[in-house]
Formats: C-alpha cells, structure tokens, sequence
C-alpha cells in the first residue's frame, strides 16, 4: 500500500494590529438615582402604608431646616429639599446612585434618635413641643414590647431601673429600661451597598422587628419568611414612627396603626396622635387605646383634614406557646364613634381619669428603714370594658357582670373589690345622659332605692351599735352581688330581682317605667338585665355604700394593679 503523503504544516505570521486599544470607561455604579415609594403598590399592608406615613412626617419636619442637624442631599438646590411628598407617594432624590447610603444615612440618623442623658428613645417627627421623660419612658416600653422585642434588636442595660419622677407634682416610681442604641438607627446600612453607595435592587428581609407579626412560618423553609423591595423595607423601618405602640402592663401592649389615606395631611399632623401626659398613655385594652387616639384627633379639632377613616389595633401579649415572645393574638378595626358614642366616651374618660394615690412604702433596709409615703397609678378596670363595648357597637355596660366574675390577669385576685375605687364614677356615669332606653335608666334606679330601703332597715335596727351595723352592711351587699352573678337563666334572674324589689315600698322608678322595665326581665334580655343590676349594685352612693366594701382588701387589690 502507498504510504500516505505527510502534510507539512505552514508557519504563519500573525501580524501586529496598528489599531491602539480605546482605554474603557468606567462604568457607573448600578442602581437607582431616586426611590420612588406608592401608597397603594402591590405589597403594601397597613402597617407599612402607616409606615410611609412616618416617612412623610420626618420629611415635613427636615423641610423646616432645624438647626445642627446634617440634612440629606445638602447642599440644596434652589433651597429646594431632594424629595417630593404628594398625598399618594413620596419620592427621594439622591442626586447620582452612589450618593443613596450618606442621604439615607442622613435621613436615619435624624429620624431615630435617642436621649443620652435619659437613656429613652427619642422620635423628633412624633411631637410637637419638648416631650415629658415621664411619657417617653411609657412610648419606649410600648416599642419594646412590639417592635424591639428581641434582645439583638436593641443595646443597653441588662435590667430594669426604677427612677422617680414627678407627676402633677407627686412623687411616683416607673421603671424602665436604658437603651444606648436600636436596629433602626443603622437601617440605611441594610438599604444600600458598602462600598458602591447604591441601593439594593434585590429582595430584601423585612423582619418582625421592623414589622410587627411578620415572621419565618417554619425555620425548615426560608421561603417562608416576609421579604420586600428597598421601598418595603424603607417603609417597614418608618412603621415605628407612622404608627402608636402603648403598653397594656409590663406584659402586653397595643399596636395603634393609622389608616393612611394622605401622605401630605398624615406628615404635618403625626404628632397629635401621640400622648402628651402620662395618663393618656395609661390604657386598660386595644379599644380604649384606639378610642384614646379618637378623642385626641377630636380635641386638636382636625380630625376631618387629618382624614383618618379608621384605625386597625394589634395587640401582642405572652402566649403558652411562645412565652418568651410577645406574639400578635388578636387584630381589630375600629371606625369613629357616632355623636352618641362619643359622648358616652367622653363621660367614661371624664369620670374614670386615673389619678394619683398614696401609698406607705419602706426605703431603705433593716433599722435604716424609713417609711415614707409614695403615689402610685391604678388602672380603672371600667373604662376599657366601656371603650371595648362602643368600639364594638354594644352598649356601654354589655358584660359589667364579668368584672364581679373575672381575676385579675397580673396579681391573680379577684376584679370586683376594685369596682370600690369606681364607685364615684359609676354614680355619676349612670346619672348622666347616656341611656338610649327609659327602662335601662329605671331599672338602675329602682335597684337604687331598693338597696336604699335595705340599708335604712339595718341602720334603725341596729341603732349606735356601729360594728355590728356594718357587719351587717357587708353581708346585705354581697348577698345580691352573690345571687345576680349565680343567676344563669332568665328564672333565675327573675328571682333575684323580684326578692329585692319586694323588699321596698312606693318604688317609684319601677312603676312609672315597669312596661320598659319588664323586656329586660325577658327570655331573650336578661342578661342585659342582669349586667344592669350589677351595674346599679356597683354605682349605689347612699346608706351603708362605704361600709359594705372591705377597704383594706380594696386598697391591696388597687396596689397590685398599679402601673
């Protein structure tokens, strides 16, 4: 066979380009120039629309140019502050991308801010004046129990400290907790690039600590967790400022979140949804808290140009579950009262103000004990079943027989001693015009004049014999209060009521009135009868009232309810 021919390879020559390479310019920095954030965009819930609020409230306050305060994107042009607040989206100007992180930077620092001195928290854009320690050591437990519960969100003491301060001249001690630092003061670091400067265009984390709730359903799957854009997560870090956290006790609290509507309207007027005195921040459950915020707009009188149609309240307590955590176990929306409602609101907050009263305590310890008198706050255990009720369409006394049931949820004692503080105020709550029936009124009168008859029988039979007159008092009164609450059929009820109107002659509230009076002893209203005797048992101020409450048990009851 012929040998195959070898081919010989060719050596070419590569030739050298005369073309001189063009020097790449360098290429800008990714991200967006501006940030536009939509009130109504997809992924938007109403703390985070609460939250936009927020934002717009700390830009109304940067436009004013307050003094020693490094403003983002100065130096302005035309004096013009980089941003635009219209009533539907707010959009920030960071002039070139890369200048995002020192606007933002700029942005945060003067919008979470804390008192050195004080060691509280301090939220510029929530107040309008100088705000009282006393009220910002109450707005910090709220924030702890909502929004900085985990210990990594937040810096500083290890414990609780107890100060005193001076309240409507009185000396009363709070305790609080010192904080040096939180996760929202370096927010703008989660929001941009290190190096770059530039926002982030990727998803981002938005976790409970910024909203409330908002929580990895299952450890096992991340895709479970809550995430956003940049405009979420700005909005989400705002929410501590658009929104109200109050605390209930040292356990649980309320999360008071706005219904935005106005992005303009909401920035310039925040701050009148914060309290301005200790007591406004006293607050027994989420309707009195809502309700609260309701009677402060009403007051500042711009509740119309503010425009908030509602307010939806979280409240976050202590579950079996998750003790360790405050976890969101209940949700409501509250609508502003009507004319009636809202006056009913207003003699319950008139009547049940809390005030100040004293208390024996011992400072010091062993022979350099000294006693010396304290003020301490109790929460009226009324009003918030009052604000519950209206806020939920019911009558304002629907379910007063719970608190002659029902404990004490701190202390574990039994509620209805207590109602002795509140006597004053049922007295005059009752006498008030806030009945829409004339047999409702009737029926607590003429339980009044029964229980009237009763004692004035015990007084002329025991004459100068004083202890064994007000132990006899004591027994009188807690027979009815024994069989209204173990009343638990309408016959049942119908009883109890009969056997003391047949204790008393010429009872003229019943008779003028008994065609209203007798629905509430019917099949289907006698539980509403039931909550009014209570009620009338509660609010009696006349013979042997003062004498049938057991005032030491009373007052150590009242203490163990103190804030």
């Amino acid at each position: 066979m012929a040998k195959a021919k070898a081919t010989v390879k060719k050596k070419t020559t590569k030739k050298k380009s005369t073309k001189k390479k063009i020097a790449k310019k360098p290429t800008k920095p990714k991200g967006p120039a501006e940030l536009e954030l939509c009130l109504h965009a997809p992924g938007m819930n109403a703390i985070l629309r609460a939250g936009l609020g927020g934002l717009a409230s700390v830009l109304e306050k940067l436009s004013l140019r307050p003094r020693g305060v490094e403003l983002p994107g100065a130096p302005w042009k035309n004096k013009q502050p980089p941003w635009e607040v219209t009533s539907d989206r707010i959009v920030l100007r960071f002039g070139e991308p890369e200048n995002a992180r020192e606007y933002l930077k700029r942005l945060f620092e003067f919008a979470f801010q804390i008192k050195e001195s004080e060691s509280l928290i301090d939220l510029p854009s929530t107040q309008n004046e100088s705000q009282s320690q006393v009220v910002r050591a109450r707005l910090q437990l709220g924030i702890m129990l909502t929004f900085l519960q985990h210990g990594q969100s937040r810096k500083g003491a290890k414990k609780d400290e107890t100060k005193e301060f001076q309240i409507d001249n009185k000396p009363v001690s709070l305790t609080f907790r010192p904080l040096t630092s939180y996760k929202h003061q370096t927010g703008y670091e989660e929001l941009t690039h290190e190096k770059r400067g530039t926002l982030h265009t990727k998803a981002l984390d938005i976790p409970g600590t910024l909203c409330p709730g908002a929580a990895v359903r299952h450890n096992k799957f991340g895709n479970t967790k809550h995430e956003g854009t940049a405009a979420e997560l700005l909005a989400a870090y705002f929410a501590i400022i658009g929104t109200l956290p109050l605390p209930v006790n040292r356990g649980s609290a309320v999360l008071i979140v706005p219904e935005v509507t106005d992005l303009v309207s909401f920035g310039e007027n925040r701050s009148l949804l914060t309290p301005t005195s200790y007591s406004e921040c006293l607050i027994g459950g989420v309707g009195d808290a809502v309700l609260g915020v309701y009677a402060r707009l009403r007051h500042s009188k711009i509740q119309t140009t503010l425009d908030v149609p509602g307010i939806s309240a979280y409240l976050f307590r202590p579950t079996v579950w998750a003790s360790q955590q405050k976890s969101r176990v209940a949700a409501v929306h509250i609508e502003p009262l009507g004319s009636f409602e809202q006056r009913i609101f207003n003699f319950a907050s008139g009547f049940f103000r809390s005030q100040p009263k004293p208390m024996k305590v011992k400072v010091g310890k062993g022979k350099n004990a000294v006693e010396r008198e304290q003020f301490f706050y109790s929460h009226s255990i009324v009003k918030p079943l009052i604000a519950e009720n209206l806020s939920a369409g019911k009558p304002w006394y629907h379910n007063f027989s719970s608190l002659f049931t029902r404990n004490d949820p701190t202390s574990g004692k039994p509620l209805h001693p207590r109602l002795f503080f509140e006597k004053e105020g049922l007295s005059k709550m009752v006498n008030s015009d806030v009945w829409d029936d004339d047999g409702k009124k009737a029926l607590v009168g003429g339980v009044h004049f029964a229980l009237k008859c009763q004692f004035g029988k015990i007084s002329g039979e025991f004459g100068s014999n004083r202890g064994g007159m007000q132990n006899k008092f004591s027994k009188e009164f807690e027979k009815w209060r024994l069989l209204f609450v173990a009343s638990k059929t309408a016959d049942q009820f119908r009883f109890a009521i009969c056997d003391l109107m047949s204790r008393s002659r010429g009872n003229a509230e019943i008779q003028d009135k008994w065609q209203q009076v007798l629905p509430l002893l019917s099949d289907s209203q006698w539980q509403q009868g039931r909550d009014l005797a209570l009620l009338a048992l509660a609010s009696y101020k006349g013979k042997g009232d003062k004498e049938a409450s057991d005032s030491e048990s009373v007052e150590s009851d009242a203490v163990e309810g103190a804030v």
